[in-house]
């Protein structure tokens, strides 16, 4: 079936473009503009004005190929033209913007896409009418709210709050849906934002539909609003939304973005605004922390909370809510005769590792909301942006007019953003109170210790607005994760270059000393290290850093990359100035052994076991490394010094055993195996070696019930007991196994495992 792509009457016999031709020639004209290959562009562009048949698309491309036949011809003729450049420029520009006129134009009719759909609702509405309306409704709810209580008409005071809301949710759909911006729109939108006729909240949701419609299509006039906005605007909540939307439309229109002169006239203007440069800052260390989310997720759904669950049964019992059976875990640090078995437990850990998470500033929470984005709330478009409020219909319905303590408690709440805030609201309206208030004192209790804790990090106003930027990068993630259709838009939170020091206009500040070696830390600690080395490396080319340690620092991020070449020549760089760094020595040496260095991995070792004489762990690598080499005499002397040197591990006792049994010293090998079996947990591994040894003493019995045992580890997996049987099979050739026991005596461990 063809796709409709238009409605006007074709006189022609030719067929409509089907949906997937008008995609491919959309996308393959967008790459001749990025690519500079005009002629194809105009080509291509050409094909889709002819299938929207509209008459002003057809003219703007005849007046835009008219201007570059003329410059051609000029540039043939060997006419020198000073504005050569910018004609090009302007060209491109005009040239991209038809291109996504054509393709909104051709998809609009029919396409089920949310855009379209609410380009179709709201095609014949101003935007000035809309705003209109909606501050007459504001009025309207004001004068019954200012009503006496005893007087008020509650039912009445909500329904017109709903009102006032959905033309909200109208104002905030026109904007995004709009393309491009006209000028009579952006004044108007200039004049709503940067002033206070509407309030805060509609205010972001304004700078978030400006955001929105660039995650679907590029528009200078919206990007240009949204810098603006971050200077005219003197409320933080909008000025620093309208930075982070401008830095990620920014990253996801670099092609275009990038070349811009009214972008880059804008951006300039913006370093002489105090606060610039630290905003710019504190939003590139939460878009950073951003990308690791879901590791954060998984440590928190698979690590924190399982181990929790996991404490003592008549603790359980004593933290739970009679009625709710939620656990309190304030109640966890409340009982001191607790504390030394949490500690040994390792819960004690765990929380102090969520609470410094938290702390700096890491999506902690998105493991326990992901699975409340389900409400009705959430099927609005614009409430996934919509600052958190307690006077909104949806905490006032859930909690009661009545109850707005709990929500004012939420509104403060400096560790959730305001997408967990209407979550966790919309999850009491079924709770009894009794419920309520429980959670309503922890909920203060723990922010004024987070805030205590802030208090000490940040003054207050820097507090707030890293408070801000975190919460609102935290509600951008959960949309474009969590949103039903957020297919539709442009996955700018899945971009694994999520860096703005790659970002052209931003590059001054974004590539600052300071930022940089706290990105290269972040991204490194998170494992990001393709990133860590980007930002090192230009940390390293500046004239001001006068830190060796950075090459540390770089060879260690190559070295977990596992590039050893590189590693080893940062580290080399830092060793010609610190020959005696017992830390460098030991991962030079390292490296060299990845490379397959023989002597040099030995020489450094050595080296490195000079410097730290009383390192067990260096001991037993230096052993590890002999053992490789085939040394298996001075490996067994490493281990048996590593032994000497530690009395409670007995790290080197499987080494010993395992060296002991290759030269053939089996009654030693099988007395350490067995000291494993007294004092440690065998593994199947330990019990797999033991066998060797009674299998090479020729006491088969005895192996094949070792075996069995070893089997039994491996939860009775044979194929697996097989591959690790055969992987000896060197080892036990040399020591006298013939090929033919080693077929067999798997058999008959596996024909009957159960058999002591």
């Amino acid at each position: 079936m063809k796709f409709a792509t238009s409605p006007r009457i074709r006189i022609t016999t030719r067929e409509y473009m089907t949906k997937q031709e008008i995609e491919n020639t959309y996308r393959q004209a967008t790459k001749c503009i990025d690519d500079a290959e005009i002629k194809d562009a105009f080509a291509l562009i050409s094909s889709l004005v002819n299938e929207t048949g509209r008459a002003s698309l057809t003219d703007e491309l005849e007046r835009l190929n008219m201007s570059y036949t003329f410059m051609l011809k000029y540039l043939e003729q060997g006419v020198m033209d000073p504005q050569r450049d910018d004609i090009l420029f302007n060209i491109r520009q005009s040239l991209y913007q038809l291109n996504d006129q054509c393709y909104i134009g051709l998809m609009e009719p029919a396409s089920p896409e949310v855009f379209y759909a609410r380009r179709r609702e709201l095609a014949n509405i101003s935007l000035v009418s809309i705003v209109e309306e909606y501050r007459e409704e504001l009025k309207n709810l004001s004068l019954a709210q200012s009503v006496p209580e005893q007087q008020r008409d509650s039912h009445a005071i909500l329904s017109r709050l709903h009102q006032v809301e959905e033309l909200e949710t109208k104002l905030f759909n026109r904007v995004w849906s709009t393309f491009p911006m006209s000028t009579d729109d952006t004044s108007t939108i200039k004049l709503c934002i940067s002033g206070d006729i509407l309030p805060v909240h509609t205010r972001c949701l304004l700078v978030a539909a400006l955001f929105l419609g660039l995650m679907k299509f590029y528009d200078e006039n919206k990007l240009l609003l949204l810098l603006e906005t971050y200077t005219l605007s003197d409320e933080p909540q909008v000025q620093l939304r309208a930075l982070i939307c401008a830095m990620l439309a920014l990253l996801s229109h670099k092609k275009r973005a990038n070349v811009s002169r009214s972008i880059q006239s804008r951006i300039e203007a913006l370093h002489e605004m105090a606060e610039f440069k630290q905003d710019v800052w504190g939003i590139q260390l939460q878009l950073a922390r951003s990308r690791n989310t879901e590791n954060i997720k998984k440590r928190v759904r698979n690590d924190l909370i399982p181990n929790i669950m996991k404490v003592r049964p008549d603790i359980v019992d004593k933290l739970k809510d009679k009625d709710s059976q939620i656990i309190d875990l304030s109640g966890i640090e409340a009982n001191p005769e607790w504390q030394q078995w949490l500690d040994d437990s390792g819960i004690t850990r765990k929380i102090e590792e969520f609470n410094a998470m938290q702390l700096e500033g890491s999506d902690v929470f998105i493991a326990t909301f992901s699975h409340l984005k389900t409400f009705p709330f959430f099927k609005t478009l614009s409430n996934w942006f919509l600052p958190f409020y307690p006077a909104h219909s949806a905490v006032v319905e859930n909690l009661g007019a009545g109850k707005l303590n709990l929500a004012e408690v939420v509104q403060h709440a400096p560790y959730l953003c305001n997408s967990d805030k209407y979550s966790f609201c919309l999850s009491l309206g079924a709770l009894p109170e009794s419920q309520r208030s429980m959670m309503s004192a922890q909920l203060e209790e723990q922010d004024a210790a987070l805030n205590e804790a802030r208090h000490a990090e940040l003054p207050d106003d820097r507090r707030r607005r890293v408070s801000i930027i975190n919460a609102f990068v935290q509600d951008l993630y959960r949309f474009f994760k969590l949103f039903s259709r957020r297919r539709e838009f442009i996955a700018v939170m899945d971009n694994v270059a999520l860096d703005m020091t790659d970002c052209l206009p931003l590059v001054q500040v974004t590539r600052d000393a300071h930022v940089l070696e706290l990105l290269g830390t972040l991204y490194f600690k998170n494992a990001f290290y393709d990133d860590a080395i980007k930002c090192f490396t230009r940390l390293e080319s500046m004239e001001e850093m006068t830190d060796e340690h950075i090459y540390q620092k770089i060879g260690f991020a190559f070295q977990n990359a596992g590039d050893y070449t590189n590693a080893l020549t940062y580290f080399k760089r830092y060793e010609l100035l610190h020959e005696d760094d017992a830390w460098n020595t030991r991962h030079i040496a390292a490296c060299h052994r990845a490379l397959g260095h023989r002597e040099e991995t030995l020489d450094y070792y050595r080296r490195a076991e000079a410097l730290s004489p009383n390192n067990v762990s260096l001991t037993l690598t230096i052993g590890h490394v002999l053992l490789e080499q085939n040394e298996t005499k001075l490996a067994l002397q490493q281990y048996f010094k590593a032994d000497l040197m530690e009395n409670a591990n007995h790290r080197a006792w499987r080494p010993i055993a395992w060296c002991s049994f290759l030269l053939s010293d089996y009654d030693r090998a099988l007395d350490y195996y067995d000291r494993i079996s007294r004092d440690d947990e065998p593994t199947a591994q330990d019990l797999l070696n033991r066998g060797h040894v009674l299998l090479c003493q020729g006491k088969t019995q005895e192996a094949i019930t070792t075996y069995r045992q070893s089997l039994r580890l491996m939860d009775g997996d044979c194929k697996k007991f097989r591959a690790a049987f055969k992987g000896d099979a060197v080892e036990l050739r040399l020591h006298g196994v013939t090929s033919v026991d080693q077929a067999l005596i798997p058999d008959a461990v596996c024909s009957n495992p159960n058999n002591n």
